[in-house]
């Protein structure tokens, strides 16, 4: 009988963090995670359609009102689905949206009122964002399950089938 050599330290350590590995780069970057498992096709295709919506969400809403954790707590818990993107789209709207003093109060109210776009815009691009966030969510979901040893190429396991199915 032909002895199968055991696997390795380092082989058995890189398919314990294949998983973890595999989440958390598609929390970072949407499609990361495929990418890194070397589903290149489904790991862009994830990448742009949801950096895309995303990105159009806060284009749509504009980056003070969409993302906003303190105004859109239940938004926001949605929108960090989508990692990087929104760590990125909070710091500008750190940086862009005004901070009130009691000396320019009265200013930062008129600028804010001038920037600001219309409510249903803002709604709408807060659904994009939200939407996007939960979208790579599944994508997470999905690149944890293929790192698991889960159905790949989406030929679907042997449960899926029906019995005598080929």
């Amino acid at each position: 009988m032909p002895m199968v050599p055991a696997p390795s330290d380092s082989a058995v350590m890189a398919d314990v963090l294949a998983a973890p590995v595999a989440g958390l780069l598609g929390w970072l970057v949407p499609g990361l995670g495929h990418l890194y498992l070397g589903e290149r096709t489904r790991g862009i295709v994830c990448l742009v359609t949801i950096t895309a919506t995303f990105w159009t969400g806060v284009a749509i809403g504009s980056v003070q009102t969409t993302v906003d954790p303190r105004d859109r707590t239940l938004w926001f818990l949605a929108q960090i689905c989508t990692g990087g993107n929104t760590l990125v789209a909070y710091a500008w709207h750190a940086i862009v949206t005004p901070n009130p003093s009691p000396d320019r109060e009265r200013a930062s109210q008129a600028q804010a009122a001038l920037v600001v776009p219309h409510w249903l815009s803002v709604d709408v691009g807060v659904h994009y964002t939200g939407v996007a966030g939960l979208l790579n969510l599944l994508v997470i979901l999905d690149a944890l399950s293929r790192a698991d040893g889960g159905p790949r190429g989406g030929a679907g396991g042997s449960r899926d089938r029906p019995k005598g199915a080929p």
